[in-house]
């Protein structure tokens, strides 16, 4: 992936980091052929796999560098936004002795690695996929190691592929520092000065949060984000919207969807996640308060409607504010009622969980007017870091008729169009989960009656392969 750097006041493009843990597999023979190859050796690649092993089927996962290298894409001060006791993949608990600490990625990628070494997994690394072709009875695969011929072929390289630039126009003058969030890993990388942080996600929030810690003027261009209650009544947040049943609620069963609403699936696939955890103290998470990152000093921004030079123009912030204001009291109020309703017939616990709570639910807040207009030069910023996400794109898949405009995959739940062609791990591809450590292999095991069909196996697990597969529903067969 290219890297923006930082270069004396200018911008460069370098390759990225491409060094891996592992020596690389052996090549593969120009005869392999296998039932199914998987291409990504990260949370949902690793869950798959061990499905795929306990039904017996032949199979093996191309990883291009090494287990888990995408966590390495991570700033220094990072850590999980999900506790650890919420880990979980395929037949895998978190059994550490850390259950409401928050991982760094040195440890994500050493837990996958040693779920993947304990299962005697069939990995690949350093095995990149350079092009996959439709072929008579499956798929042509070219590796960097050699061809491989496969019946089917599963997607699990998740969908941060490019980093995405702003969709506004774009054009910062040359004198000024732009750096990716892909790319950030502490304020020393950027020139002395205040930074500009664009994009109001989870990324955005923390690594605004990290600058500000550090002793940086922090401009920060919010997205419409609202902020949830990291940790509620003795409970993690997480551990209420699991057991409430939303966490893993499967995309064809919100609300909407059941209720017939149009655009309803298309909604609940783009559903952003709110902003649910920020850095914390001895590895534990904290809420993100906007409220809190104001009176911390962070000037915060509207959307970012354009950059020419050294000129940036943002919307009004005050009506998203008080939108974000709102939908967090509201998340609070849900949450709230979870545990009064769990609570209502067993003990509450005393605990000092009242200092998660963003301070926007309980200290009335009219937002300032903020700049619509920001001459960087003359505000003293000197960098960039856009936190705007990542483009999904597979370069080396080529075959028609599996994606749409917008590059997302087509077909139900991760079940293309094309037969034997299969997608996992993206978020909300099938749940809200997806994506997330905290997924079980759940998104596998509805994956495995698909995947049996499509190679005439349906009944060697005993299993009905009409029950547990991909939810088909009427109208809802493609991804928006």
């Amino acid at each position: 992936m290219p890297r923006i750097e930082a270069d004396h006041g200018r911008t460069r493009v370098t390759s990225a980091d491409t060094s891996v843990f592992a020596p690389p597999a052996p090549q593969p023979s120009s005869a392999d052929r296998l039932e199914v190859a998987i291409i990504g050796a990260g949370q949902a690649g690793l869950s798959l796999s061990a499905v795929l092993q306990e039904a017996g089927i032949q199979h093996r996962v191309l990883e291009a560098d090494t287990v888990g290298a995408s966590w390495r894409r991570r700033w220094d001060s990072f850590q999980t936004n999900t506790a650890n006791a919420t880990m979980a993949l395929h037949g895998h608990a978190y059994a550490g002795d850390d259950p409401e600490g928050f991982m760094a990625a040195p440890e994500v990628i050493q837990r996958l690695r040693d779920y993947a070494s304990e299962r005697s997994l069939p990995i690949h690394e350093g095995c990149a996929v350079l092009r996959v072709t439709p072929k008579a009875g499956g798929y042509a695969i070219e590796s960097s190691r050699g061809p491989i011929q496969a019946a089917a072929v599963v997607v699990a390289t998740g969908e941060y592929g490019r980093p995405r630039m702003p969709r506004v126009p774009f054009a910062p003058g040359p004198a000024l520092a732009v750096l990716h969030s892909s790319n950030y890993r502490n304020s020393q990388q950027l020139p002395d000065g205040a930074v500009l942080v664009i994009g109001g996600g989870q990324s955005g929030a923390q690594i605004a949060q990290d600058l500000r810690a550090s002793g940086r003027n922090v401009y920060w261009s919010l997205a419409e984000r609202h902020s949830h209650t990291r940790r509620l009544r003795g409970k993690d947040s997480m551990t209420w919207w699991d057991m409430a049943g939303r966490i893993h609620q499967h995309v064809s069963e919100s609300a909407g969807v059941l209720a017939g609403e149009p655009d309803a699936l298309r909604k609940a696939r783009t559903a952003e996640f709110p902003l649910i955890s920020g850095k914390g103290r001895a590895g534990l998470g904290s809420s993100i308060s906007l409220l809190a990152m104001h009176r911390e000093g962070i000037t915060l921004l509207g959307r970012l409607q354009g950059f020419d030079a050294d000129i940036a123009r943002f919307a009004d912030v005050r009506p998203q504010l008080r939108t974000a204001v709102e939908s967090t009291r509201s998340e609070y109020a849900y949450l709230d009622s979870l545990a009064s309703g769990y609570y209502a017939t067993r003990p509450e616990p005393r605990t000092d969980d009242a200092r998660y709570i963003p301070e926007e639910v309980y200290l009335h807040w009219e937002p300032d007017a903020s700049p619509r207009e920001l001459d960087l030069n003359a505000a003293g910023i000197r960098s960039v870091v856009l936190a705007t996400g990542f483009v999904a794109e597979w370069p080396w898949l080529h075959v028609d008729g599996v994606l749409d405009e917008h590059g997302y995959p087509l077909g139900e739940f991760g079940v293309s169009p094309q037969p034997g062609l299969f997608f996992i791990g993206m978020h909300n591809l099938q749940r809200m989960s997806s994506s997330f450590l905290c997924n079980g292999g759940r998104d596998a095991r509805d994956l495995l009656p698909a995947i049996l069909r499509h190679l005439g196996r349906a009944g060697s697990t005993g299993s009905d392969p009409g029950q547990g597969s991909c939810r088909a529903r009427p109208g809802a067969t493609r991804n928006a």
